[in-house]
């Protein structure tokens, strides 16, 4: 769960995550304290696994402790629905290689745009590793 961001709030921060590819959404999660940028939909799998973001730069330019981890999404193809990196440098984790809790973040997200309510997705960092999703609708 998120909210968008108005119009360059975080700025900088999404200019370095974003390695200079188009940015779609930008979402912030605050109870989780995580910032979500979507790239455009012709960014593909392998530019995502090729950007290299200053994740030592990161810290510097949110400061304000709303945000502890940022992630950085693709929608997917034919093997995968959507693809994600996860940077948690507040936490002195430069890259997180498989994030449970970012896809709590991701799923409603991609959910709604790709109008499923079970999906599989893959996070490209170095080891990488692939979670399969679904979405649970409150009762009520």
């Amino acid at each position: 769960p998120g909210y968008h961001c108005e119009e360059g709030e975080f700025g900088p921060l999404v200019d370095v995550l974003s390695c200079g590819f188009p940015v779609r959404d930008v979402l912030l999660s605050p109870p989780m304290k995580y910032l979500m940028v979507v790239l455009e939909d012709k960014v593909t799998r392998e530019q995502l696994e090729l950007c290299t973001p200053d994740i030592d730069a990161m810290p510097g330019l949110e400061t304000s402790g709303r945000v502890k981890g940022v992630i950085l999404t693709v929608k997917g193809d034919s093997e995968f629905d959507f693809y994600s990196r996860h940077f948690d440098p507040w936490q002195g984790v430069p890259e997180d290689p498989v994030t449970g809790s970012t896809h709590t973040v991701m799923a409603p997200y991609w959910g709604e745009r790709l109008r499923k309510d079970k999906m599989v997705a893959r996070q490209c960092s170095r080891r990488g590793g692939e979670m399969g999703l679904v979405m649970r609708r409150a009762e009520g």
